[in-house]
């Protein structure tokens, strides 16, 4: 009876109360309608509340996995409500993907490498790797038996848009955690891919192990640098110090290191060629003319921009047309480095900070909105080190603008010590371990990671266009300080 329930309130399902929902990407598509590709439940192992899985797809927006469920039709969360029942307003389909029951179904399943069928396709769930392993505390006291408590704690990701392919989180971090020993990172436990009636593949949802943490590295060194700006000192163990910043880059060195030892396909290493890094530069300069463009339209309505960043756009649309020119360098020498399976959305949100000072990273998609084939294809590992280089960026120019005029040339002089201290510890640790990963050449070095921080701040321009224009003198300010660099380097 519960699962003819979810199938007659699954068809009452509005587009518009999934597209209200966090996780719906397509918020400007519009879409009104949808139709059922898929569906299969109740899941075992659910226990009393049945768990269905539907695969969805939204007109003008794509196909999406939905775990849903039987509850009440009061929601704490927007979009959690997908469907009422005209007979029964206390019964509503509900969004499962933070219901224990379907938390509790999709890791059980995973633990026995099960399948479960649907109408058409079906969802498969594995374990990956060895056992997790137990946490074990024992119990002090006098008794008759030995005692001990263990216990598993894990991380479920659910994706929701489906893509063709397995998704880089779960590739990428498997792996690692199969074929490496690189133990930096949150191991990866369990996936569960849906497999079409055609046989193509789609990544649903991963199991990661719960890295035992205290934040990531974004937040403590938000809230160190508003510290440095009250006091104007930081502490010697702090996370902003040259030290932590110099073992975060190595932290990134050793990733680099064991992405590109990684022997099967999909992964492991080969010569940057200069027909990569034209279509790269290609890329780039597409992408600086859509944000001048942007930046035009963003001047034409006046107020929409500080007066700062104003001035800074203005000067980034002036130079946008010699960006070719100022980026190009020697292509026809032989070292340009090579390419990797790279992060590919690397900055100091997606790392987590230990308790005892070190480091996991984390969450291994790519940038969200590229396509899934961009997302796996490999890259110069200049792409990760620049993606952090401007993390440190908005770091410190974030904390200039809650520091309300207080400590500014502090706080521009820490991202200069910063970006120093970590790229002596990456390149600390990568270039005396593996040859051929960079070229041999520092100003090649540099060539490289300029141009991805180009890209990244042309991205970030972008974005806090459409969501925070009071931010958007941060990336129009590395743009020029890329551009400037450069010059620099050419006197």
């Amino acid at each position: 009876m519960s699962m003819a329930l979810i199938e007659e309130l699954l068809v009452r399902m509005r587009a518009q109360s999934a597209a209200d929902a966090r996780w719906f990407r397509h918020k400007l598509s519009g879409a009104s309608t949808w139709e059922l590709l898929d569906l299969a439940g109740p899941l075992p192992a659910s226990g009393n509340t049945p768990v269905a899985l539907a695969v969805v797809r939204f007109a003008g927006a794509g196909d999406y996995f939905i775990p849903v469920t039987l509850g009440s039709a009061n929601p704490d969360r927007p979009g959690r409500v997908l469907a009422t029942s005209g007979v029964d307003p206390d019964t509503a389909l509900i969004d499962a993907a933070s219901e224990p029951a379907y938390a509790n179904a999709v890791l059980t399943l995973m633990e026995s490498n099960a399948d479960v069928q649907a109408r058409h396709g079906r969802f498969e769930f594995r374990r990956v790797g060895g056992n997790p392993g137990w946490a074990e505390h024992n119990v002090d006291g006098e008794y008759s038996n030995s005692i001990v408590i263990a216990e598993r704690s894990a991380v479920l990701k659910t994706m929701r848009v489906l893509a063709l392919g397995i998704n880089p989180d779960v590739e990428v971090g498997a792996a690692l955690s199969e074929h490496t020993g690189f133990s930096e990172t949150a191991r990866v436990l369990g996936e569960a891919t849906y497999v079409g009636s055609d046989g193509t593949t789609y990544s649903v949802a991963v199991q990661t192990e719960a890295v035992p943490n205290v934040g990531d590295v974004w937040d403590a060194m938000g809230i160190a640098l508003d510290g440095f700006a009250r006091a104007g000192a930081l502490g010697g163990h702090d996370v902003c110090s040259n030290d932590a910043v110099g073992r975060l880059g190595a932290t990134i060195g050793r990733l680099h290191l064991a992405l590109a030892s990684i022997d099967i396909p999909g992964f492991g290493r080969g010569p940057l060629r200069p027909a990569a890094l034209d279509r790269w530069r290609d890329r780039l300069l597409d992408r600086a003319a859509n944000a001048a463009s942007r930046l035009r339209e963003a001047l034409d309505h006046p107020g929409f921009l500080s007066a700062d960043a104003g001035r800074l756009a203005r000067l980034v649309i002036e130079a946008t047309p010699s960006l070719r020119s100022r980026l190009a360098w020697d292509t026809a020498c032989a070292d340009l480095g090579e390419v990797i399976r790279c992060h590919g959305d690397l900055h100091l949100g997606q790392i987590l900070l230990r308790p005892d000072g070190g480091f996991a990273v984390i969450d291994f998609e790519g940038e969200p909105l590229a396509p899934l084939e961009q997302r796996r294809a490999p890259s110069s590992p200049a792409r990760d080190v620049a993606g952090m280089l401007r993390s440190f960026s908005y770091a410190a120019h974030s904390a200039r603008l809650r520091a309300a005029g207080r400590a500014q040339q502090a706080l521009a002089d820490w991202e200069h010590r910063a970006r120093d201290a970590f790229l002596q510890g990456y390149f600390g640790e990568v270039l005396e371990r593996s040859s051929g990963l960079w070229p041999r050449a520092p100003e090649a070095r540099q060539s490289l990671i300029s141009l991805f921080e180009m890209e990244k701040a042309l991205y970030e321009i972008d974005y806090e266009i459409n969501n925070r224009p009071d931010w958007a003198s941060i990336p129009l300010a590395g743009i020029l300080q890329v551009l400037n660099a450069r010059e620099g380097d050419r006197a």
